[in-house]
């Protein structure tokens, strides 16, 4: 059952939509895709789609964490179009792979989504979207970056509940601290050419 919080963030998402006008404008169109180009496409918000950004010191695009979810398509015979253009652990095919997996109704399917939300999407995607909550300035992709959150946390509960163990958690030795929203907005601050850079 959702909580008040959850149903709070769907009606934001609603009255989102409800607010567009219909038909759509040139102007607001032209909104929505300048905004989507900042988050997805011109890194003008310092938020990366991808988990190798968060997830490695250097905060590089194509690193491990990329191959370990290749890993995962692979052993489910999948693999994404075109990993120089969007790399595999990118969050369209992270939420790709997850509904891959529950396509295919089996036990050991929905045990593996389970698993890898653990290892991958739930380490930095929750971050990522809270972080475009704030930065966008669009109703629409504020309401649904909050709204991905809160389903992939409802989600997230309900595999661990059919799955009937514990929710995976890392040794100290593979804890991976995530990128912080503190170290993206510093970076957010910086201004190239300010201050020595190197």
């Amino acid at each position: 059952m959702p909580d008040n919080a959850a149903k709070t963030d769907v009606a934001a998402f609603g009255a989102a939509i409800t607010a567009l006008p219909d038909p759509a404008e040139a102007g607001t169109l032209d909104e929505l895709a300048a905004e989507y180009a900042d988050v997805y496409l011109t890194h003008s918000y310092r938020i990366a789609p991808t988990g190798s950004v968060w997830l490695t010191e250097e905060k590089l695009e194509r690193q491990e964490p990329m191959f370990t979810v290749r890993e995962w398509y692979d052993h489910y015979g999948v693999t994404v179009p075109d990993w120089r253009l969007r790399p595999d652990d990118h969050i369209v095919h992270e939420l790709q792979f997850i509904e891959h997996l529950l396509g295919l109704k089996t036990e050991t399917a929905a045990r593996d989504a389970a698993r890898f939300m653990d290892k991958h999407v739930m380490v930095w995607v929750p971050e990522f979207c809270t972080l475009m909550a704030q930065r966008c300035k669009h109703p629409l992709l504020i309401a649904g970056a909050r709204l991905t959150v809160r389903y992939l946390g409802a989600l997230h509960n309900l595999l661990e509940y059919l799955a009937g163990e514990a929710r995976w958690t890392p040794s100290e030795e593979d804890k991976i601290t995530p990128y912080s929203l503190s170290e993206l907005n510093e970076d957010i601050a910086y201004v190239p050419g300010v201050s020595e850079s190197w």
